[in-house]
């Protein structure tokens, strides 16, 4: 006979499998068969194990983190053109004498290689401690302060620009390069329409060692944002003498997911100098303070840290030259705790070549020059040409995003539960209130008077029916 407790424990059952909306339980509850009873328990258990093995394969795609990328392409009425840096392939000019001439080969040798030739480099000693060797870089660097360095540049074919429109940029690898930050704008797609440049490189004037200094003679440019400072010695593109470059361009907007579906992260994205963030600025910055912390001055193509005071030559080849290169083979983005912008700007550049200058060019240009020496011979092997422009006015959008959102989640979840068993957000309330109410009537303790009290009475009401 049934204890009053074990027919209010059925009770709970059976009212759980008559009211829930979950399939499969009923047919367990009202089957009279056991074989019946045992076929539509072995199908819910099969079917609950599918559900499962969904389901976590949602969570697991979930918790992969991985991204989708849509990429589109819009046409704009016009576009600004972007920043060019020019550096040439040579670093010093017009050095006075032989013994200028090895000191700054030996300076070349420390900042690019950590060697030091301390003999050479004896000759700047000479011009006492007021020495600025950031000022000597400078004056001893590629000069565009005339028509003979500048031969020609002009935006959208009518609008001339000179030496005055570029900005000087000191680079450690390069030399004195220049930066030209036009924003223009270019109203019509195509060559003519971009910025257009000729450069004297006065290859004559050359004083890098072969040995172990530029081989080439030519200029090295970069493409890139004006909020962006350039890195030519890692991204630039060269152009030899005797040619002229033509460089189509596409502007292309990334933005990037933000940890752990991405690579970026919003609140990581201040730094001291520059008001637009990007990796190599995040890159600039943690090195030169890991420099100033470790040598106590900043070295000459330092712009920023104007209260430190800057290296002098020794500091320059003994600290700052090797810590410089240990810094560029050791300590990257994650040591650095730089990591990709999530937004920024690219531009790609596609190179086609010409031979500059022409026969009926150069005609032209030997008045421009006006020096007796220059002859057409000269223009060949010292004349280079560039040409900037966008191919199209259009700009591409490259947009991540999460590949699997939390909607997608709840959508999947809730749809493979809804095929499977026919579960619903009320099912799983329905669930919690049959487990709680199970459960509490198991860990109530039974009132033994009030269960004899119904076992007497369900034996009298037997005795009575047998009467």
């Amino acid at each position: 006979m049934a204890t009053s407790k074990e027919s209010k424990s059925k009770k709970i059952q059976g009212h759980f499998a008559e009211t829930t909306s979950m399939h499969g339980i009923l047919r367990i509850h009202n089957s009279k068969r056991l074989y019946i009873k045992a076929f539509w328990f072995i199908l819910v258990l099969t079917v609950l194990g599918v559900l499962i093995y969904q389901i976590v394969d949602r969570f697991v795609e979930y918790f992969a983190y991985k991204t989708t990328t849509q990429i589109s392409e819009r046409y704009v009425q016009n576009l600004t053109l972007p920043a060019i840096t020019i550096c040439n392939y040579n670093r010093y000019f017009n050095l006075t004498s032989e013994a200028e001439k090895n000191a700054t080969q030996a300076l070349s040798l420390a900042l690019d290689y950590g060697l030091t030739q301390q003999d050479d480099l004896k000759y700047f000693d000479s011009f006492g401690n007021d020495f600025s060797l950031r000022n000597f870089m400078t004056v001893k660097g590629w000069q565009l302060k005339d028509s003979k360095t500048l031969i020609y540049c002009a935006t959208n074919e009518l609008n001339l620009c000179d030496a005055s429109n570029f900005e000087p940029v000191l680079t450690k690898t390069l030399g004195l390069c220049w930066t030209l930050k036009t924003l223009e704008v270019q109203k019509r797609d195509g060559y003519r329409f971009g910025v257009h440049m000729s450069f004297n490189v006065m290859q004559p004037g050359y004083t890098e060692n072969p040995l172990y200094g530029n081989w080439e003679a030519g200029i090295k440019f970069q493409v890139h944002s004006p909020d962006v400072p350039p890195q030519v010695d890692v991204y630039g593109q060269s152009v030899g003498v005797g040619l002229w470059a033509s460089a189509a361009v596409h502007k292309t907007q990334v933005q990037n997911m933000y940890a752990p579906w991405g690579p970026c992260d919003r609140d990581n994205e201040n730094l001291q100098f520059h008001s637009t963030y990007s990796l190599p600025a995040c890159m600039r910055e943690c090195h030169d303070k890991l420099i100033i912390a470790n040598c106590s001055c900043r070295e000459p193509s330092m712009i920023h840290y104007s209260g430190t005071r800057e290296c002098t030559v020794g500091e320059v080849v003994d600290c700052v030259a090797p810590k410089r290169i240990e810094l560029a083979n050791y300590i990257g983005p994650d040591e650095c705790g730089c990591s990709q912008p999530c937004d920024e700007v690219r531009y790609a550049s596609s190179l086609s070549y010409s031979t500059f200058p022409s026969q009926n060019a150069a005609v032209g240009i030997l008045p421009i020059l006006n020096d007796p020496a220059i002859t057409p011979g000269y223009l060949e092997t010292n004349l280079v040409g560039l040409s900037v422009y966008y191919d199209t006015l259009s700009i591409t959008t490259s947009v991540e995003s999460k590949a699997v959102t939390e909607s997608g989640l709840i959508s999947d979840v809730g749809g493979q539960l809804g095929l499977w068993i026919g579960m619903s957000v009320v099912t799983l309330f329905e669930i919690f209130q049959f487990a709680y109410l199970l459960l509490r009537h198991h860990l109530n303790k039974p009132d033994k008077t009030k269960e004899q009290q119904e076992q007497t009475q369900e034996m009298e009401s037997i005795e009575t029916q047998r009467i």
